[in-house]
């Protein structure tokens, strides 16, 4: 989830409008919406722009550039394009950009997932300090967020606030893609130093949600 409508599945993205329904972006694809703490958060990974071949950098040009696992245009219909972060930003550092999402919509926030992970947690609440912490936190937030399919070695979620987080690996900074079935990583707009960026991870053993940085090469949903 790439995106939210506060605005890739997925990007996450939320919208201030809570009736947000089905959506669409600008090459005709639809996707799926879920409401969470009065914010739409798209329930798929966004999949938008041209395939080029993973050992390529993506560039900065008039064209939206994607990565699919393995180079293989199949799985981005499945579990959506992965996108380096400047790519996904559309080269700029603000907070909350649109980027690559739909009109209207923008990706979220590092402060906006943890508004959502606060939300559809069991234990931690919304503001608990837990959420500034890095690493895996929470309790049941992951397992609550994953789709009930999908996931390897019985690691499938609850999916009990309908974000459906399907685990659509990465591609490395390098090139090469790897832990689909396994993993879901998602972007957010913040940068944690001048070449890293805030994301979230789910894992499929796992029943929390991770809190890391990567360098902006990296391909993430």
């Amino acid at each position: 989830m790439i995106s939210t409508h506060l605005s890739a599945q997925e990007f996450w993205i939320t919208t201030s409008n809570p009736n947000c329904g089905t959506i669409t972006d600008g090459e005709g694809n639809s996707y799926n919406t879920a409401v969470i703490a009065a914010k739409c958060w798209m329930a798929e990974n966004l999949n938008i722009g041209d395939r080029i071949n993973g050992g390529n950098d993506q560039s900065n040009d008039s064209n939206i550039e994607k990565y699919c696992y393995d180079d293989t245009e199949d799985n981005c219909d499945i579990y959506g394009g992965l996108y380096e972060w400047n790519e996904a930003m559309q080269y700029v550092t603000t907070e909350g950009t649109q980027g690559i999402c739909p009109d209207g919509w923008h990706i979220p926030t590092d402060d906006e997932f943890k508004i959502l992970e606060g939300t559809v947690d069991n234990q931690y609440g919304v503001g608990d300090p837990i959420w500034e912490t890095e690493g895996f936190r929470g309790s049941d937030v992951g397992l609550n967020l994953k789709s009930t399919s999908g996931w390897i070695s019985d690691g499938n979620g609850t999916n009990l606030f309908g974000f459906t987080a399907f685990p659509g690996g990465l591609r490395g900074y390098q090139g090469g893609t790897d832990l689909l079935g396994s993993d879901a990583y998602f972007w957010s707009s913040s940068e944690a130093s001048g070449s890293h960026a805030w994301f979230r991870i789910l894992f499929y053993p796992e029943d929390r949600v991770g809190r890391d940085s990567f360098y902006y090469k990296w391909g993430l949903s």
